[in-house]
């Protein structure tokens, strides 16, 4: 189905009593065993039981933070199809149509050093750290309504001017057919090329105003039907590898 838009035991420690001037009275016992549990000079401790004051100390165990899920904070493999990733996303999941984005030539085109995966909210979204010890960076993509390219980027500026009444759609330079729409940091793409329309969305730090058309150019030539799923190994891909070679 196509996505179209409109996150131990406790230690037993006996403390010993100070030295009285007159001995305590007798404690009551059960079979010449146990104090009576109702003697108010008794408590009972996991079962046991001891003289008031020489009861042990108890504490409550440090709660555990719950586990996170696979893929969630982390890239995850186990699952045998894609590299998982959600910053914070509980239980993601593997894109099922990744719509012709391809990780290997997102990371080469705009300068990013390591691919931390996918997961899919609302959209596709593909995650990547551009060098270490720095914020991970993503672009994300989805099928949209709208007739043509500009058309879609039209009718989602509608949307966008109740809150910015100067954001526009204009044509992406150098890459024939698409438009676009920038507001601050952010881009949203409308591209052509396929029986419906692609919104893909990135923030500058994720790839330059001068590298995404090499980028964008991609996924619009990226063949709309394939007989295998586009992934090379774990890795989105713009179309399927081919197969290999009988030996």
């Amino acid at each position: 189905m196509t996505h179209r838009l409109r996150l131990a035991p406790f230690a037993l420690v006996l403390l010993v009593a100070c030295p009285q001037a007159q001995a305590p009275a007798p404690t009551p016992t059960v079979d010449g065993a146990h104090p009576t549990p109702d003697d108010p000079r008794v408590v009972e401790v996991a079962g046991d039981l001891y003289a008031a004051q020489s009861a042990p100390v108890t504490t409550q165990p440090p709660e555990v933070p719950p586990a996170k899920s696979p893929g969630t904070g982390r890239p995850d493999e186990t699952n045998g199809v894609c590299r998982l990733y959600a910053p914070e996303l509980p239980d993601p999941a593997c894109c099922e149509h990744t719509l012709g984005f391809d990780s290997k030539a997102a990371a080469e085109i705009c300068g990013l050093q390591v691919y931390l995966g996918e997961s899919f909210h609302n959209s596709c979204g593909f995650y990547f750290v551009p060098e270490p010890n720095s914020p991970a960076q993503w672009f994300r993509i989805a099928t949209i309504l709208g007739d043509t390219p500009q058309k879609a980027a039209e009718d989602n500026l509608y949307t966008m001017r109740r809150t910015d009444p100067n954001v526009t759609v204009e044509p992406v330079p150098d890459v024939p057919g698409a438009f676009w729409t920038r507001q601050n940091e952010y881009r949203w793409a409308f591209l052509p090329g396929w029986s419906t329309v692609r919104m893909f969305a990135w923030k500058t730090s994720s790839c330059s105003d001068e590298k995404i058309g090499g980028l964008l150019r991609l996924i619009i030539a990226a063949p709309e039907q394939v007989s295998a799923p586009r992934r090379a190994g774990l890795f989105p891909v713009d179309a399927p590898p081919p197969p290999a070679p009988a030996p």
